[in-house]
């Protein structure tokens, strides 16, 4: 059984010091085989959601225009409360 996607979202984050929103996307739609807008926006929804809760935290931002689009990117850290509320859920041993 897999992991939740916000579950992931973590333990990808803490096997990495720092992610871009984008890298964490294409990482989860090939853990979950999943793809498309409405996938997309929802793991961003997942990511904002996390970082309220203050388990991840927003490292840096960046503008991004691809074929007359442009997005707004954030790059993600685990925060050390994350770090603490994923060892105390057993989702990462201390």
């Amino acid at each position: 059984m897999k992991l939740h996607q916000k579950g992931f979202l973590l333990v990808t984050l803490s096997k990495n010091n720092k992610l871009w929103d984008h890298e964490l996307i294409v990482q989860a739609f090939i853990e979950y085989n999943i793809s498309g807008s409405y996938s997309e926006k929802t793991l961003r929804i997942a990511l904002d959601e996390l970082s309220a809760a203050g388990l991840i935290t927003r490292v840096e931002e960046k503008l991004e225009t691809n074929n007359r689009q442009t997005k707004l990117l954030f790059r993600y850290q685990l925060s050390d409360f994350g770090r603490a509320r994923m060892i105390d859920t057993g989702l990462l041993v201390g």
